[in-house]
């Protein structure tokens, strides 16, 4: 009785809320994976990172995990037109996993392909997403397409997920800045230095709301 609990708990740890079920990793793949994850995290080797994730979609090619962090890497190599192939790959394995729409996404944007990034952008607006850099990200995809109202409402969405969090309220005002509305951009910026007791909060936020540098 024990060992047929664990082999559920296993099984149901492995099946994400979309109903696709992730590739159970061999030992030695698993270290790769983490290993090429945690290259790409530091920015110490892309190409290491590349190389390890490389090794697992080797041996896994329906990995989902893995092919969303080799188009991370592909982006970091600026090398979108292959990101695009992988995060093509993730989103028919999984297509309402909400982080492999925003990879496709972005990967579109940079290899100019607009049609495709904003299907994958609508794709991705009608999804659940909890991640507060995934919406603010999505929401700066919405801008580079010209699509202010969604990028307002993505912004929403993340200050709604956490009034707390100060990317939303600083993404928010970047919409309302490029979309010639300063007054209410300003407002949001004061809106936000008052809500918070401590000004370093606000620093850290407008660090990590910026996109990473594909250099």
């Amino acid at each position: 009785m024990k060992q047929i609990l664990i082999i559920l708990t296993l099984a149901l740890s492995l099946t994400p809320v979309d109903g696709f079920t992730q590739n159970f990793r061999p030992q030695e793949l698993d270290v790769q994976f983490h290993r090429a994850k945690t290259a790409f995290e530091s920015g110490n080797s892309l190409l290491e990172a590349k190389a390890r994730v490389d090794r697992v979609l080797n041996g896994l090619p329906n990995d989902l995990e893995a092919l969303k962090l080799r188009t991370a890497i592909l982006m970091g190599l600026q090398r979108p037109e292959e990101a695009v192939d992988d995060a093509l790959m993730a989103v028919r394995i999984a297509e309402s996993n909400g982080e492999a729409q925003l990879l496709l996404c972005e990967s579109s944007m940079a290899a100019g392909n607009e049609t495709l990034a904003k299907t994958a952008l609508s794709t991705a607006s009608d999804l659940i997403i909890e991640s507060i850099d995934h919406l603010v990200r999505l929401s700066w995809c919405a801008v580079g397409l010209g699509d202010l109202i969604r990028a307002e409402s993505l912004s929403r969405i993340a200050i709604a997920q956490n009034p707390e969090d100060t990317r939303g309220h600083l993404q928010l005002a970047r919409v309302f800045f490029r979309g010639g509305n300063e007054d209410a951009a300003a407002e949001v910026i004061a809106n936000t230095f008052r809500s918070i007791s401590d000004a370093s909060e606000l620093y850290k936020g407008t660090l990590n709301t910026y996109p990473r540098s594909q250099n």
